[in-house]
């Protein structure tokens, strides 16, 4: 919640994230696969009608915008214009969101290669296991959680289901990352009221991006002082650190700070922490 907590949990462990519909793949582009064809009719529609209005005979690349019925539109002499699909090959390249651990596998107990800066781009290859994508960077094949990559709707769409119990359409997809909080020497002070037991949270998916930057939705994490999904303030939190009562102060302190949790998801986004 502080900017130097923030900083201090930014150092510990670099968590996964969620993405908002703003933060998209820089680009993916096409060069034609010299395998499969001398060259490719360049079409101004996407069919087989007497459209012809180019020829690409060369390994140019050439920035996708789209895709429809095995139809790439492309950029072609600064028009938009469709070929074929399969005689191309295509690489997505992805920008980084925020910080992301470069890793040897796909899951958090991977050995971490280096943390990538944000705005960083790699390539993308494939999605793997975990919620991870492999992905290259400076020649390098590693893997990064996908919700901490600007990718593509067409990726997002063949790899990774609508999550189904959120009704924002910012989140495309369920992250499957887990945290594991580190032992902690810290003794809880005695509950001076009667845990929350019963609590209708707000779910948004605003609510569940920051709950996955702050702990990996994790009600047990804790940082010192700050404590469980949303890392609370252990002093905010008066004792009782139940789940039900961790969502209560979290949704008033969001709503007293930030009115909602989208603004308090753009607040994190350019800042880092709320």
């Amino acid at each position: 919640m502080t900017n130097l907590k923030k900083y201090a949990l930014a150092a510990a462990i670099v968590l996964p994230t969620l993405f908002t519909a703003s933060n998209k793949a820089e680009a993916s582009s096409a060069v034609k696969d010299a395998n499969k064809a001398d060259a490719v009719n360049v079409r101004s529609d996407a069919s087989e009608s007497n459209n012809i209005i180019g020829l690409i005979t060369d390994d140019k690349s050439y920035e996708v915008l789209g895709s429809t019925d095995g139809w790439l539109k492309i950029k072609f002499n600064g028009k938009e214009a469709y070929v074929g699909g399969q005689w191309f090959n295509i690489t997505e390249t992805a920008k980084i969101l925020s910080p992301a651990n470069f890793r040897k596998s796909d899951n958090l107990n991977s050995e971490v290669y280096q943390v990538l800066k944000k705005d960083s781009s790699v390539e993308v290859k494939s999605a793997a296991n975990n919620g991870f994508v492999k992905v290259v960077f400076e020649g390098k094949e590693g893997y990064i959680h996908n919700s901490l990559l600007g990718l593509s709707n067409d990726f997002i769409n063949k790899n990774y289901a609508p999550v189904q119990s959120q009704t924002s359409t910012n989140n495309n997809y369920q992250a499957t990352a887990s945290y594991q909080a580190p032992a902690q020497s810290y003794q809880a002070p005695a509950q001076t009221q009667a845990p929350a037991q019963n609590y209708t949270a707000n779910n948004s998916s605003a609510k569940q991006i920051i709950a996955q930057r702050e702990s990996g939705g994790s009600y047990n994490a804790r940082n010192g002082q700050y404590i469980g999904k949303y890392q609370l303030s252990a002093s905010y939190l008066n004792g009782d650190y139940s789940p039900a009562n961790q969502e209560r102060v979290a949704d008033q302190y969001v709503a007293q700070r930030y009115g909602s949790w989208d603004n308090a998801l753009a607040f994190w986004n350019n800042n880092g922490w709320y």
